[in-house]
C-alpha cells in the first residue's frame, strides 16, 4: 500500500493523492488470482486484502494519519500504525460481524505472532478490553446532557468553536477533523481541553486514559504518537493541570475554559 502511495505521491504531475484511499479500497474489493503462486500463498494474500478492506471501511483514520506523516514510509511509522490497528481491534466485541471469512481472533493472533515484541512494549495495565457498551461509545456520549440529542448538540457546538478558533480544520471525511497545532505542546493543549471540559462540568462519563484517547482519535486527526497520546490522559498527568498561575499548564487550562465558556 505504501509503495503504491509513494509512487503516486512522487510522480503525479498535479500531486493528486487525495483520492488514493478511495482508489485503494476499490482495488481491494475483488480477490486476485496470481496463477504463478501456489494455493496457500494466494489464500494468504487475499486474506490480507480482505482485512485491509475492512480496516479502510471501518477505521480509515489510521491510514489517513499514516499517509499524513512526512515519514510515512519509515519503519517507525509502520510500527506505530500496527500498534494503532491492534489496539483498535481489541476494542471490537467478539461477536461483531466482520467481512465473511475474517476471523477476529485469528487476526489478533497473527498480529501477536508477527509483532509480539512491538505489541508487548505498547501494552499498559489500563489497556484491558473495554466492555461492549464502552466499545461503542462516541465522544458526545461522555458529555453531560439530558439526553443523547442534547449531548450530540453540545459536541457539535464544541466542534464549531474549535473550527472558529482554528484549532481544527475539516477533512474529506466529514466526521474527522485535523488538529492544526501539530507542534511542540500539541498533546498538552488537547489534554488541557479535556481537563477544562471536566472541570466545567461537561464530562459525565469518566474513562481511563486509553479509552479517552480512542474517543478523541475517533474524530480528531493528529500526529502525536499513540503511547504519548494515551499518556496525556493518565490521572497523574491530568492532575498536574491543578497548578498555580506561574505554570504553563495553568495558562493552557485558562485558555481552554475561556474557549468553551458558552458550551
Amino acid at each position: 500500500m505504501l509503495i503504491l502511495y509513494h509512487n503516486r505521491h512522487s510522480f503525479s504531475v498535479d500531486n493528486n493523492t487525495r483520492t488514493y484511499l478511495d482508489d485503494y479500497e476499490k482495488f481491494l474489493q475483488k480477490p486476485v488470482n496470481y496463477w504463478y503462486l501456489n494455493s496457500s500463498k494466494r489464500q494468504r494474500i487475499n486474506l490480507i486484502r480482505r482485512r485491509m478492506w475492512y480496516l479502510l471501511k471501518n477505521n480509515r483514520l489510521v491510514f489517513q494519519q499514516l499517509l499524513a506523516r512526512e515519514d510515512y514510509g519509515s519503519f517507525k511509522a509502520a510500527e506505530q500504525t500496527v500498534q494503532k490497528i491492534y489496539q483498535w481491534l481489541t476494542t471490537l466485541p467478539q461477536e461483531i460481524e466482520l467481512k465473511p471469512e475474517i476471523d477476529l481472533n485469528h487476526w489478533l493472533l497473527d498480529l501477536k505472532l508477527e509483532f509480539h515484541h512491538l505489541l508487548e512494549e505498547s501494552e499498559q495495565p489500563e489497556t484491558e478490553k473495554v466492555s461492549k457498551k464502552q466499545a461503542h461509545l462516541h465522544f458526545h456520549q461522555i458529555l453531560t446532557g439530558r439526553d443523547d440529542s442534547e449531548k450530540r448538540a453540545k459536541f457539535h457546538k464544541l466542534i464549531d468553536v474549535l473550527l472558529k478558533e482554528q484549532w481544527i480544520a475539516g477533512t474529506e471525511n466529514g466526521d474527522v477533523y485535523l488538529f492544526k497545532n501539530n507542534n511542540t505542546g500539541s498533546r498538552l493543549r488537547i489534554a488541557a481541553l479535556y481537563y477544562a471540559l471536566d472541570k466545567l462540568g461537561h464530562i459525565e462519563t469518566r474513562l481511563n486514559a486509553p479509552q479517552i484517547a480512542r474517543l478523541f482519535n475517533s474524530w480528531l486527526s493528529h500526529n502525536i504518537t499513540p503511547d504519548s497520546f494515551v499518556k496525556a490522559f493518565q490521572s497523574e498527568q491530568l492532575d498536574s493541570f491543578n497548578c498555580g498561575p506561574n505554570h504553563n499548564r495553568y495558562k493552557h487550562v485558562q485558555d481552554c475554559k475561556l474557549l468553551i465558556r458558552d458550551l
